[in-house]
């Protein structure tokens, strides 16, 4: 298989799509509570938690998350191409969390494109 990897501006466009959704979710979702400023409050401690711990990393290793549907990108093994395991998912995003733009400062000058926090699991993103 020779797949094709996406440019550093497509693989920005999916993560800045994730992060409208949790940022849509985490300003949405708690002026349901809006007469209750603490309910508020603990909503959004709880959705974004449920977005780091649980969409990211549970949608990039079974799924998809909604960025990387629209802009066309999967993560997967690099040695394979099979779908990361839900444990390399929880590592990727550690890492991703950790370093921020730093992690994607390595993709223009690696042959796959691939992120610092790809190389932490190695994976490779792939159209």
């Amino acid at each position: 298989m020779n797949p094709l990897y996406p440019t550093l501006l497509r693989r920005y466009l999916s993560t800045t799509i994730d992060g409208i959704l949790i940022i849509a979710s985490f300003i949405i979702i708690p002026s349901i509570f809006y007469q209750d400023s603490e309910l508020a409050g603990i909503a959004r401690i709880i959705i974004l938690l449920s977005m780091l711990l649980i969409y990211e990393p549970i949608c990039t290793s079974k799924l998809c998350t909604l960025g990387q549907f629209i802009t066309g990108i999967r993560v997967r093994r690099r040695n394979d191409y099979r779908k990361i395991s839900i444990f390399s998912a929880y590592i990727r995003i550690i890492v991703k969390s950790l370093l921020g733009l730093i992690s994607f400062f390595t993709i223009p000058v690696t042959k796959e494109k691939r992120a610092i926090h790809d190389f932490a699991v190695n994976s490779v993103v792939i159209l």
